[in-house]
């Protein structure tokens, strides 16, 4: 019976630490920008100071308030593919480097980058 309950005891531990792995390590591809935020053609978008523009998605009722500002944001980066074919030319597409917002923070009233 003793034995048992320490192998209980000992996979339930286990399980519980690769559970704080696993969760510690979602975390870790956080990642955050500062620039200058620009509402065109319905996009939100950060203009970092190396001229890097990043398109930025959710929290749109967060970064409205925020145009104009130097921002920092903290999410998740990635990569859109948009489709740049015209009619009666061959495909081609074009890799729009995007940032989904987890939070941002104002730094300053007006953008000292990427304007």
């Amino acid at each position: 019976m003793r034995k048992t309950l320490v192998f209980t005891l000992m996979l339930l531990i286990s399980a519980v630490w690769l559970q704080a792995q696993a969760v510690g390590q979602t975390g870790s591809n956080s990642s955050t920008l500062q620039g200058c935020l620009q509402y065109t053609d319905g996009h939100y978008r950060l203009v970092h100071s190396d001229g890097t523009m990043y398109q930025l998605s959710l929290e749109a009722n967060k970064l409205h308030k925020l145009v104009g500002h130097e921002v920092e944001v903290t999410g998740m980066p990635g990569v859109r593919t948009s489709d740049t074919s015209q009619q009666g030319q061959g495909s081609s597409a074009r890799e729009v480097p995007v940032f989904k917002v987890k939070s941002v923070k104002s730094i300053a009233d007006t953008c000292s980058s990427g304007k």
